[in-house]
């Protein structure tokens, strides 16, 4: 749970979760996230995950991750 005053953003859960090498690692991340957050920081870090799974599954860093690689992302 966090205790900051101000909720993470999208960003600072990414950068946490760049931590995270492999997908099998980010997926426990995941898991365990699933029941330590709020449904409104969920959002958020999803969405960071969904960022951070496409950058795992392309090999690659991404500011803004390029529409055409949804496609490859499972």
């Amino acid at each position: 749970m966090n205790t900051n005053t101000l909720p993470l953003t999208k960003n600072d859960y990414l950068m946490r979760l760049r931590r995270c090498r492999s997908i099998e690692t980010l997926e426990r991340v995941i898991e365990k996230n699933k029941y330590e957050l709020s449904d409104d920081e969920l959002v958020v870090f999803y969405s960071a995950a969904d960022h951070r799974l496409a950058e795992l599954t392309m090999n690659k860093l991404y500011d803004k991750v390029p529409a055409t690689v949804w496609k490859y992302v499972r």
